[in-house]
């Protein structure tokens, strides 16, 4: 591609308010556009008790080698097997959830294949699903009636089919029907795959484990960048499968595998995640009480979780909000295309456990008055 198209591409993105920066955003700003639900990634007791609890010969700041050569340390390997023990499927870690599900997709699935996903998948997904060359049809979002016409209409016509959901949607804040759709595969042949990406955490080991599903589930992709409080990814699957991604993932085989610390503290977690309880039940609690407050107020969203959606459609009154709310005080994301479709621009807010109700509900009066001041509502 020649560098004039670039910048005549680059042009076009300014013009649409979709031209994306890199920026630090001031800390005093309350943050309404973080993905550490729990706030365990600041939570300085919790981070003393980590520091406490190993040798400083624990810390290491690089593993300096791929998984394959001098990368498996002991404490990547104790992970897998406390994953393993807690899951009761084998594991093996990916260094993020992106490159976890698209490996998965890329390496399992080719031109023979039929993958069905959701409409509203993450991109990482979507990666996979092209990079496999397999074909692709999408499902209207959460629609497991549509998902079913599709398995009805291919699975005969297919030996090798997979369908892909994720259990909390990070943009609309909704939630799949994960057994129902696990139901299906008793009537239709197929292999299932699932991300955590939002659930991890916010409702302890996941939903498909709260559901006892796992069974069910081929592939359970466990991203840790969000509630997990890290950096990294579970995939937990038969041990064949996951034998053959050692063999034949790229992404896992030629990467440099995770610093010891960053799985020695995805350890730490997952080791204290029962000790969290109080913590989500508090949290559900702030999300119930959110919800309630937008219902109260007559702002509309879809969001049935700690994500909360607020659409506003037009790209530039969407970035308008969003910079008066900074203004205000308040950190609250502008979401616009490719990321959401096309005239859907909106604000995510996500809430965290340490949030007070009285803050949310300030928050969510101010929103309504700049919604109001620039007239989209």
């Amino acid at each position: 591609m020649q560098k004039e198209k670039i910048i005549q591409e680059l042009e076009e993105l300014k013009n649409d308010n979709r031209f994306r920066t890199i920026k630090t955003n001031d800390k005093s700003l309350y943050n309404f556009s973080s993905n550490d639900y729990l706030g365990l990634a600041h939570d300085k007791d919790l981070l003393q008790k980590f520091y406490q609890n190993y040798s400083f010969d624990n810390y290491k700041l690089s593993s300096s080698s791929s998984r394959l050569i001098d990368g498996s340390y002991l404490t990547v390997m104790r992970l897998e097997r406390k994953v393993e023990e807690i899951y009761g499927k084998p594991c093996l870690v990916f260094n993020s959830g992106f490159d976890a599900n698209s490996s998965l997709i890329e390496t399992f699935f080719n031109k023979n294949s039929l993958i069905i996903t959701d409409r509203l998948n993450h991109a990482s997904i979507y990666q996979g699903c092209i990079n496999s060359g397999a074909k692709i049809l999408r499902y209207n979002h959460l629609d497991v009636n549509a998902l079913e016409k599709l398995l009805k209409k291919y699975s005969e016509d297919y030996d090798d089919i997979l369908v892909v959901t994720e259990t909390v949607y990070s943009m609309d804040g909704d939630c799949a029907d994960i057994r129902k759709i696990c139901n299906l595969k008793d009537e239709y042949k197929f292999n299932l795959m699932v991300d955590e990406a939002h659930s991890y955490g916010v409702y302890g080991y996941g939903i498909v484990y709260n559901e006892k599903l796992v069974d069910k589930i081929d592939f359970l992709v466990i991203p840790l960048g969000k509630a997990g409080a890290s950096v990294g990814a579970y995939v937990i699957c038969d041990e064949v499968y996951k034998n053959y991604l050692i063999n034949k993932s790229k992404k896992f085989i030629y990467s440099t595998a995770l610093p010891p610390v960053n799985n020695l503290w995805n350890l730490f977690i997952l080791e204290n995640m029962i000790n969290f309880q109080n913590r989500i039940e508090k949290f559900q609690e702030l999300v119930t009480f959110s919800l309630s407050t937008l219902k109260k107020l007559n702002l509309k969203t879809k969001s049935t979780s700690h994500i909360i959606s607020i659409i506003i459609g037009d790209n530039l009154n969407t970035v308008t909000l969003s910079n008066n709310l900074k203004e205000l005080g308040y950190l609250a994301y502008a979401i616009k295309e490719p990321t959401v479709p096309k005239d859907t621009a909106r604000l995510r807010i996500s809430l965290t456990a340490d949030m007070k109700k009285e803050d949310i509900e300030k928050f969510f009066k101010t929103l309504k008055a700049e919604m109001k001041k620039i007239g989209v509502i």
